[in-house]
Order: C-alpha cells, then sequence, then structure tokens
C-alpha cells in the first residue's frame, strides 16, 4: 500500500511538468516567390520540383508554400525589396531592375559575347562564387539562370539596320539601351516585361529585344511579325534567398538547401527555358505572317562594328572593369571546354 501510495506521489508530480513544459514551436512557412507565370519553365519545371524535393529529402519537416505569377508582388522591379523586407523567403529577382544594388551583373548584357543560355548561365553563377560580382553580399544565392539569347522583334518591316532608325525599341538597363542606341534605334526604357505586348499593340513601342521563351510567356509573339536572327544580348536572373531566413533554419536544413542548390539547379533552369524557347521559334517559323532575317556576311559586320564599343566603354566605366572581363573570359573558357563548344566566331 505504501509502494503504491508513493508511485502515485510521483506521478501527480510529475503531471504538472508534462503540461508545462514547452512545446518548440514548428518554424514558418518558407515563402518561395516568383513573379512570372505559374506555368512559366522556370516555376513549373525547376522551382516547383525544387521545393517537392526540399520537403522530401526533409520528410516534410521543411515547410514551403510557392507563390508564383506574382500572389506575393506582381512587379519584377518591386522583388528584391520585398525579399530583403522578409516578405518572401526565396525570390525571383532580376539585377537589371534595380542596378544599384548589381552593378557589375550587365556585363552578361555586354552584345555578341556568349554562345549560349547554359554556358552563360555556368560563367555567371561561377562569376558570383569567385567574388568577381558586387551586391550577393547579405543575401543566400540559391541558383541563377540566363535568359535565353535575345533577339531583336519588331513589328516593322526589317531588311538592313538602316530599317532601325528611330524605331523606338523597349530596353531593360542602360546596357541594351546603349545597343539599341548603336544599331541606330530608340531605346524606350520604363516598360515591364509584362507590359510589352499591350505596348507595341498600341504603338508605344515598335519592338523588343526577347529571348523566345518570354516571346511566349508574356505573349509577345502575337504582336512582333519581323524576327532578326542575330543572338544580341543575355539578361541574367537570379533565385535568392534572404540571409536572415536562411540563418535561422537547423543546420540540416541548410545543408539540404545547399546541397539542392548550385550548378546542379543552373543546369536544370538552362534546359528547362531552351526547350521551351526552341519549340516557340519552330512553332512560329512555321506561321504565316512571321518573317526571319537572317543578315549576310556584310550586315553582320556592320553589327558588330556598331556594337564593338560597348566592351570598352563597360570597362572604362566599371571600377576593377578590365580585372572582371580577365576573369569572365577565363571562367568562359573553362566553361567552354567542360561542355565542348567552340568560342563565338
Amino acid at each position: 500500500m505504501y509502494l503504491l501510495i508513493k508511485q502515485l506521489s510521483v506521478l501527480i508530480f510529475l503531471i504538472p511538468l508534462v503540461f508545462t513544459t514547452p512545446v518548440k514551436a514548428a518554424p514558418p512557412a518558407l515563402r518561395v516567390a516568383s513573379f512570372i507565370s505559374p506555368l512559366s519553365p522556370q516555376n513549373a519545371d525547376v522551382i516547383a520540383p525544387w521545393i517537392q524535393n526540399l520537403k522530401k529529402l526533409s520528410d516534410n519537416e521543411l515547410d514551403v508554400d510557392f507563390y508564383p505569377g506574382g500572389s506575393l508582388g506582381r512587379h519584377g522591379d518591386y522583388q528584391l525589396k520585398l525579399l530583403l523586407d522578409g516578405v518572401h523567403d526565396v525570390s525571383l529577382i532580376v539585377p537589371g531592375y534595380t542596378p544599384g544594388r548589381f552593378p557589375d551583373n550587365n556585363i552578361f548584357e555586354l552584345p555578341l559575347l556568349m554562345n549560349s543560355s547554359l554556358e552563360a548561365s555556368l560563367a555567371y553563377y561561377r562569376m558570383i562564387k569567385d567574388g568577381y560580382l558586387r551586391g550577393y553580399e547579405d543575401t543566400k544565392l540559391i541558383s541563377v539562370f540566363m535568359s535565353q539569347p535575345y533577339f531583336l522583334h519588331l513589328n516593322t518591316p526589317y531588311q538592313s539596320l538602316d530599317d532601325l532608325k528611330g524605331k523606338k525599341i523597349r530596353v531593360a538597363g542602360y546596357l541594351q539601351a546603349e545597343i539599341i542606341r548603336r544599331l541606330g534605334g530608340t531605346p524606350i526604357g520604363g516598360t515591364p516585361v509584362t507590359q510589352i505586348r499591350e505596348s507595341i499593340s498600341k504603338g508605344l513601342i515598335d519592338g523588343t529585344l526577347l529571348g523566345w521563351d518570354s516571346m511566349h510567356i508574356f505573349g509577345v509573339k502575337h504582336v512582333t511579325h519581323y524576327h532578326i536572327e542575330i543572338p544580341v544580348t543575355y539578361t541574367p536572373i537570379l533565385l535568392l534567398m534572404n540571409l536572415a531566413s536562411y540563418e535561422s533554419l537547423d543546420s540540416k536544413h541548410r545543408t539540404l538547401i545547399d546541397q539542392s542548390s548550385g550548378e546542379e539547379m543552373v543546369n536544370h533552369f538552362s534546359t528547362a527555358t531552351t526547350a521551351l524557347a526552341l519549340k516557340i521559334y519552330e512553332e512560329t517559323l512555321d506561321q504565316d505572317g512571321q518573317h526571319f532575317i537572317t543578315p549576310d556576311k556584310d550586315e553582320l559586320s556592320r553589327w558588330h562594328k556598331a556594337l564593338s564599343p560597348i566592351e570598352q566603354s563597360w570597362i572604362n566605366q566599371n571600377p576593377s572593369g578590365r580585372w572582371r572581363i580577365k576573369g569572365l573570359n577565363e571562367i568562359l573558357t573553362a566553361v567552354r571546354r567542360e561542355l565542348n563548344t567552340d568560342n563565338k566566331s
């Protein structure tokens, strides 16, 4: 009897501890945001599977919510602020919308420099990791991808550079503006990519620099009919994580994010966007009323002559610009060797 009373006493003593010991709260869900269409290859084929993989690898300990299509902020130029303010934990960022923050990224917009989106993307990732590009110090780099090559698309006839004189061409950033200016056109800034189609329809602009995947995603293929087959430039794009959000995670979850990111994800982005770009290009090629202009050798020489001074101008304006160009060329050489591709002629 005494033993039973003693056991009951111990149990009664422990009951308050059971109910008063604090239970560790589950961390809030990570918010991954993208301002582009949920059906885009970047979202559907790369970011969404990446999220599912994180959940699987963590045995669903990592709670991650996805907000594509601008459902957590529509405009591309607001995405970085939303990330830094903690509204997003992970966000798709176009550095060209905030050039003051990423002053060196437009090295990848220098014209007629790259062979493909994949080589440009890998070079971009390595340039950041090797410290050549400023602006990443207080964020966590998840991945990067380079747009598909930007071609010039017009809604007016084109036969030679003479036809670009005075044409209003939508641009993003000063380097694209300089490209169009040197080609004889009039650069028009301030038009979000989501409004290009409407702006062409209303006659506010005559054309744009854009990749074929984006031509489809943003509907621009429906309002342009003349496509000049010179891959002019690229636009770098980032998947960044709020550094405080990253550091708030358990070490094992940080490791999962590290292992699921990087160059493997870079390859996935490039593969997905390249497949879509090729599909849209081939579909448009077969449509009536679409004109694809391949400049001859003399016309191509005019393009190169018009655009060649831009690299030296960039070097002159960028602190340590020559060092950054040297680093890019060294990294591109290594990437091309790995990919077994030749230099652009």
